[in-house]
């Protein structure tokens, strides 16, 4: 039976188009047939076709060398840089949901284990009074949460990791991850561990800032090299894709 991985961020812009790009490239590099899709996409770009474009898609297929169609990977793209729902409503779109999870089908009869990178983070509007972890808890994901490394994280990702269990989801793990150069607080040594003791979830390790990364430009830079050294992909192929 197929497995889809929901990674889910304490935010936005916290870097899970980077982890979810890295972890499937490292999971293809061992063999395992994983796919990947970002269902919605806001802030879209038309292409010189008039169709619009997700730089994060681009950068998803791009760096794990997926070949499965666009519209299966990103079924609904659009151009308001909101929440889905905001943005559907202003642009007039709707059918979301509908497309959503044709897509999460049609991918998951592909591959054996899916990494689905959400919008923002979990708690989300797709469209209407539907959310994010609505879907989540529908296809029975279990949930990667990426989070900064800095003072604040601690209460940002328990709130995360409490709203997944109180949908009665697996947690995967948590991901850190740098997203600039700037030096890093006296928190960041510590906040792993802590979120570890009290919430009793894994820590799946914390990528550091690589300057040659751009998912605007297309550029993982070391992206993969920096996951197979810092991210325990061989414990989460083994936790989360053995059975699959």
């Amino acid at each position: 039976m197929s497995k889809a991985i929901l990674v889910t961020g304490t935010d936005t812009g916290v870097g899970k188009t980077v982890v979810t790009a890295g972890l499937v490239s490292a999971l293809r590099r061992r063999g395992l047939d994983a796919g990947v899709m970002k269902p919605v996409a806001t802030g879209c770009e038309r292409d010189e076709n008039g169709d619009f474009i997700s730089p994060d898609t681009e950068f998803l297929c791009a760096v794990t060398g997926v070949k499965d169609p666009y519209f299966m990977v990103t079924p609904v793209c659009l151009e308001p840089a909101l929440a889905p729902a905001v943005a559907a409503r202003t642009s007039g779109v709707t059918g979301l949901v509908t497309d959503v999870r044709q897509g999460l089908h049609d991918l998951l009869e592909r591959h054996p284990v899916l990494l689905v990178e959400g919008v923002g983070g979990f708690l989300v509007p797709i469209e209407g009074d539907v959310l994010l972890a609505d879907l989540a808890e529908e296809f029975e994901m279990t949930v990667l949460i990426v989070a900064r490394p800095g003072l604040g994280t601690i209460n940002h990702t328990l709130l995360t990791v409490e709203a997944v269990q109180m949908r009665d989801l697996r947690i995967a793990g948590v991901v850190f991850n740098h997203t600039s150069a700037e030096g890093t607080d006296a928190s960041t040594a510590t906040n792993p561990q802590e979120i570890e003791r009290i919430a009793g979830v894994h820590m799946l390790g914390t990528l550091p800032f690589e300057p040659e990364l751009s998912v605007e430009n297309c550029s993982p830079g070391r992206l993969v090299q920096l996951v197979e050294e810092h991210l325990d992909v061989e414990g989460f192929l083994r936790r989360e894709c053995g059975e699959v």
